[in-house]
């Protein structure tokens, strides 16, 4: 083999190399924006996405979403980080969410059927004094974006959110016991949409759902998730081969 040759085989090769190992996951963001009833101070803002999956073998993934930032204004700029999540698509499991405390992940499992709504995040938002003066109301577009990304190829997602406001709620997401899925899961037999709070506040022994009113995207009621944006699709990506920690 010439020495000419033997240079462009081994430039190309550091070539590949070089892109691995530069190789990043794109975040995906998602805007909307809230409806115009005032949001008192003291509530709670009670942000929640979910998604629907594809692609998903028969073996089962696991797709994380990291890096989410939700950024909004009202009587200033506010840039909200949202716990990273981990979501496992396994053979035989009936769909189950947690919140590890030590990583600040939530953890949600779910068949390898996902659902229609599979909960994705969610993060709760204590309404500072100080939105008052903006007289409760968020000016212009919410933008919640994140970073997709898993161990298995050629998986797609297709992700949106809602917010609503909650009189009294928790910041121990444990506590909120979020749910999972809309269906197929393994303890809430209701039609609840994905990330309803289904927990009791310990306070009061009332149900989290008891404490919804309006404002964010939400109108109170049975709206306990508030309205779902519009849906973002991403083509999710496999970072180093794995899901990051």
């Amino acid at each position: 083999m010439k020495r000419s040759s033997v240079i462009v085989l081994i430039s190309t090769a550091m070539l590949f190399a070089s892109s691995a190992a530069a190789q990043t996951c794109s975040p995906s963001n998602n805007i909307s924006n809230f409806n115009g009833t005032p949001i008192e101070p003291g509530n709670f803002i009670w942000f929640n996405a979910n998604f629907t999956a594809s692609g998903i073998p028969s073996t089962g993934a696991t797709i994380s979403f990291t890096a989410s930032t939700i950024t909004f204004t009202a009587d200033q700029a506010y840039n909200v980080n949202v716990p990273n999540a981990q979501i496992t698509f396994s053979p035989g499991a009936c769909a189950s969410t947690t919140f590890d405390t030590l990583t600040n992940t939530w953890m949600t499992t779910v068949p390898l059927a996902g659902s229609d709504e599979i909960f994705l995040s969610g993060v709760a938002f204590p309404v500072p004094a100080s939105f008052a003066q903006a007289n409760g109301r968020v000016q212009g577009p919410v933008s919640w974006q994140g970073t997709f990304a898993s161990d298995t190829a050629g998986i797609s997602v297709g992700w949106k959110w809602g917010a609503a406001v909650y009189k009294v709620f928790s910041t121990d997401y444990n506590m909120l016991n979020a749910k999972p899925a809309h269906n197929n899961t393994c303890m809430y037999q209701n039609s609840d949409h994905a990330g309803t709070p289904e927990g009791v506040d310990p306070g009061s022994r009332r149900p989290f759902k008891d404490f919804v009113t309006g404002g964010a995207r939400g109108g109170g009621g049975s709206n306990w998730t508030g309205s779902w944006s519009g849906t973002a699709g991403v083509s999710v990506c496999v970072n180093g081969g794995g899901v990051p920690q």
